[in-house]
């Protein structure tokens, strides 16, 4: 068995294999391996019998969910209206130039995430 599979099982056990508990489970899964791996998607469906498109639409439709690496750190800014026009671009900017990335990208250390 693999790190993941391994950590994942576990993860599953102490919410007793609860399809009930996924947004535990996968909140759990994320926080382990600063996103929720496609082998883990796998693993939790097979584990809460649930179909692995129940899982992945789950992870798809709530934006704190990631299967894409994070930063250790990760910088969310609002994108509504109303913080545009507060100033929202201009904290972007401010950010990209400290942290040294893109939106949407990593600082090369993995430490910083912007999103």
């Amino acid at each position: 068995m693999t790190n993941i599979e391994n950590s994942v099982k576990e993860i599953c056990g102490k919410y007793s294999k609860s399809p009930m508990r996924l947004m535990d489970i996968l909140t759990e899964v994320q926080k382990e391996f600063r996103h929720i791996p496609c082998e883990a998607v796998n693993i939790i469906s097979k584990e809460l019998n649930l179909s692995k498109v129940d899982v992945e639409q789950t992870v798809s439709f709530y934006h704190f969910f990631t299967c894409k690496p994070l930063g250790k750190y990760a910088v969310y800014l609002n994108d509504s209206a109303v913080a545009k026009m507060m100033g929202r671009d201009e904290i972007a900017k401010t950010f990209e130039k400290e942290a040294g990335c893109k939106f949407g990208e990593k600082t090369g250390d993995d430490l910083i995430g912007l999103y």
